[in-house]
């Protein structure tokens, strides 16, 4: 009995999972995660003028945490549009930078606010995946694509308020004329289906800013605004927003 049950039961839990979820059955999709945030600017850096192209400006005790949230929608098979509102803290300092006698640091909060279009070179798989209960005696088996690899592009706003730290607490040269700048985002993310509507997700994200203060130095040798990037690690969750086209299999 207990042989014929299982299979039964078993069958019976994952029916939701055997079905497949057309995008337009569930265009609307949320999101959270928690983010990692690495500035570059005046403050801190390499300690040689050499910084292959930015890898030695890279401070891993620097990097800060924040968290996002959002939801996007989905235009088109390849094509979605998103809204993330992130919050998080940029920091860094001269030590071990080529300018550590100078001996500025400071930590930034940051709030912002981004509208996104992402495209898909690898599309989100219109049936995502489904386990086979034919497959139970070998263990459960996913088929068709679980993994989807984006590009993203988009325009945002930040507010921003620095804490200046060290001798730049102290220095003429410490300066917030604005708390609040715009940002170009652009990045690329990878997505993992675990379940039809749930997925797990990784996404840099850098950011062009329309400021040289996010550090609070506004430096006369500057030649480029601050920029800084996160690596955001989140959870998507998909809404069930239309019956889906065609016959359930």
């Amino acid at each position: 009995m207990r042989k014929i049950l299982f299979p039964i039961l078993l069958s019976l839990l994952l029916a939701n999972f055997s079905n497949a979820q057309s995008w337009k059955a569930a265009k609307l999709e949320v999101f959270g995660g928690v983010t990692a945030f690495q500035y570059f600017g005046d403050i801190g850096g390499a300690a040689g003028d050499v910084n292959l192209l930015g890898l030695l400006d890279i401070d891993l005790l620097a990097t800060r945490p924040g968290v996002s949230l959002g939801a996007r929608y989905h235009i088109s098979k390849p094509i979605q549009l998103k809204a993330a509102y992130s919050f998080g803290i940029l920091s860094k300092s001269d030590v071990n930078s080529r300018n550590e006698e100078r001996n500025f640091a400071f930590s930034t909060m940051i709030n912002e606010l981004a509208i996104m279009g992402e495209y898909y070179l690898i599309p989100e798989s219109d049936d995502n995946y489904y386990y086979n209960i034919m497959q139970v005696r070998g263990g459960l088996r996913h088929f068709r694509q679980p993994f989807s690899l984006y590009v993203t592009l988009g325009i945002g706003g930040f507010h921003y308020s620095v804490t200046p730290k060290d001798q730049l607490a102290t220095s003429t040269r410490f300066s917030q004329s604005s708390s609040i700048g715009t940002f170009v985002p652009l990045g690329i993310g990878v997505k993992y289906a675990f379940l039809p509507k749930l997925s797990f997700g990784v996404e840099l994200l850098g950011r062009l800013t329309s400021t040289n203060e996010l550090d609070g130095y506004d430096s006369p040798y500057a030649s480029y605004n601050d920029y800084y990037h996160s690596i955001l690690f989140k959870v998507n969750y998909k809404i069930h927003t239309g019956r889906k086209p065609g016959p359930i299999r």
